[in-house]
């Protein structure tokens, strides 16, 4: 996967204490590993809330679906 070089600003202390657990080097990997814990949050959040609206919408969606089924398998004469 390519990668994007950024210059970002962030607190002193923060990144003080990103190194001394992670290592000088280490700051690209703990920022990456943050960002993508992040958005799978944010993903779950948005995929939660997508689940519960159709859900909150199933009987009408089936009550829907059932009458649209018998409209559609009626002999008709054509």
């Amino acid at each position: 996967m390519p990668n994007t070089r950024l210059n970002i600003t962030l607190p002193t202390p923060i990144v003080d204490d990103i190194k001394a657990l992670y290592g000088q080097r280490g700051l690209s990997q703990f920022l990456e590993e943050a960002a993508r814990e992040k958005l799978d949050e944010l993903k779950k959040k948005a995929h939660k809330g997508l689940i519960e609206g159709y859900q909150s919408t199933a009987e009408e969606t089936k009550e829907v679906l059932k009458k649209f089924e018998s409209a559609v398998t009626e002999k008709r004469d054509v």
